[in-house]
């Protein structure tokens, strides 16, 4: 008998969706690059994802996204960057988030709406989140980016890995 399809949601799916927005919240492009990474390098659960999808695991679309997001772990140190709660910014980080759970949910087989709307809540929790530690702790602005950083690629990187 084939698979259900699209597949049902495991409660595990539907953390990493969620943290793969929080992530989004931490760092816009992070989910995207990671996502990208992994399907590059392990390719979808599922044969016809869509060109969303093929676009996403081709090496061109993993080495684009891998540049952003490099490109922002930078920038995001630099004192003229506004704040990511400013309405454009944080719009931003939502759309991200919600776009990464929502191709992260089609690469393994799944409805996107879920993963979407998921992921999009998390990258609204993560920017407030990161706000706060960035603005709250007694510590070096560039110091406390770094953990920062650190969090968002250790989060990010659990998020879109597979045990098959």
């Amino acid at each position: 008998m084939d698979a259900e399809h699209p597949a049902v949601d495991s409660p595990l799916d539907l953390t990493r969706s969620a943290t793969l927005g929080f992530v989004a919240g931490l760092r816009s492009m992070l989910p995207l690059a990671l996502l990208a990474q992994h399907l590059e390098r392990d390719g979808p659960d599922i044969a016809d994802g869509g060109w969303a999808i093929d676009v996403l695991a081709s090496p061109a679309g993993a080495l684009a996204l891998g540049v952003a997001a490099v490109g922002e772990l930078i920038a995001d140190k630099l004192p003229w960057v506004p704040s990511r709660l400013e309405p454009l910014p944080l719009a931003g980080r939502v759309v991200l988030g919600g776009t990464a759970g929502a191709l992260d949910s089609l690469a393994e087989g799944r409805a996107s709406d879920v993963g979407a709307l998921l992921a999009a809540l998390g990258a609204l929790v993560g920017s407030v989140v990161g706000y706060r530690l960035r603005t709250g702790l007694p510590l070096p602005d560039p110091l406390v980016a770094l953990g920062e950083d650190l969090l968002a690629c250790l989060l990010g990187s659990w998020a879109v890995r597979r045990e098959h």
